[in-house]
């Protein structure tokens, strides 16, 4: 599905746990801790087609009873394979059921869980690190955030990540990355590169929510995946906030045109009203650079051609 990056660190002798291992991001977070010689133990909300491919040796799956990772009694699980650990990946998020108060589900779900899940490692002795969000910050920015900006979260889901960083936080050892646009190889979900290319691969125009001109940092996924993996290295002591991005802002109407590009597409789009408020949100991520060796993907068109090749490839999992 991609090269590793060349800064990925070498993790032998250590035994992750990562939560949401069947996810866009653990699977790729699960695939680089193995390539770098890391003893992986995956907990599955959802059947792990993304690892399908990995062999067996140095990586043992595990599947959450129901799904329901959040619920108290599903630890009993984590708890069992945490001991002797070396870190724990916190990737689980429970979205919203439609028509849900998503307030009210992201507090009693997502944001009670990480305080359950961040116990259950600190008593474990592992390390913690959290899949947190850029959102926290709010939605405009005119200049790159770094972590020393005042958070000012503006969406549920935004206060959520907010408040789940302050109970993993009360973990001992414990690191919430605060992470950009993720893109890349199984990503399927409804954000805009994979809505973009499942519209113009069916001749469809694309849906814009306003008029394309937010801009967000997009940050490739094998990127963010190794940072993750270079921050459970115990040698390592990261700051409890680090933010994971590119540096650069692209708007969304950029984006369908990049997407476009690698289809050999027009651009087609129509525009539906939009009840977000406006956006822009860019990431400072020096910090990774500095203590992660964290590096972005400089190329981003090849980039997100080889997300367009991989979603091709992939049609029968494509949402109705």
């Amino acid at each position: 599905m991609g090269t590793p990056p060349d800064w990925l660190a070498g993790a032998g002798g250590r035994t992750l746990v990562v939560l949401g291992a069947d996810g866009f991001i653990g699977s790729w977070v699960v695939r680089l801790a193995l390539h770098a010689g890391a003893h992986v133990v995956g907990l599955c909300v959802k059947q792990p087609w993304r690892l399908a491919d990995l062999p067996g040796e140095r990586l043992a799956l595990e599947a959450v009873p129901g799904g329901r990772w959040w619920e108290p009694a599903q630890l009993d699980v984590l708890a069992r394979v945490l001991p002797g650990a070396t870190a724990l990946v916190h990737l689980g998020y429970e979205p919203p059921p439609a028509g849900a108060d998503r307030g009210a589900h992201e507090r009693a779900v997502n944001v009670a869980a990480a305080g359950r899940v961040a116990r259950v490692a600190a008593a474990a002795g592992a390390r913690i690190v959290f899949a947190s969000s850029a959102d926290v910050y709010g939605p405009w920015h005119d200049d790159p955030v770094d972590e020393s900006v005042p958070a000012r979260p503006a969406t549920p889901y935004a206060e959520a990540k907010l408040a789940a960083e302050s109970l993993v936080l009360a973990a001992p050892d414990a690191c919430c990355l605060r992470i950009a646009t993720v893109f890349g190889p199984g990503e399927l979900g409804p954000r805009a590169i994979p809505a973009f290319v499942r519209a113009l691969a069916d001749a469809r125009p694309a849906t814009l929510h306003g008029d394309g001109a937010d801009v967000r940092d997009y940050v490739g996924v094998a990127e963010v995946a190794a940072a993750i993996v270079n921050a459970t290295d115990e040698r390592v002591d990261p700051p409890p906030l680090l933010n994971l991005g590119s540096g650069v802002g692209r708007s969304t109407r950029a984006i369908l045109e990049t997407v476009a590009g690698a289809l050999g597409a027009e651009p087609a789009a129509s525009s539906v009203e939009s009840g977000r408020a406006p956006s822009r949100l860019v990431v400072d991520a020096g910090a990774a650079r500095r203590l992660l060796g964290f590096a972005a993907d400089p190329g981003f068109a090849d980039a997100v051609a080889r997300e367009a090749r991989w979603m091709l490839g992939e049609r029968d999992r494509w949402p109705a």
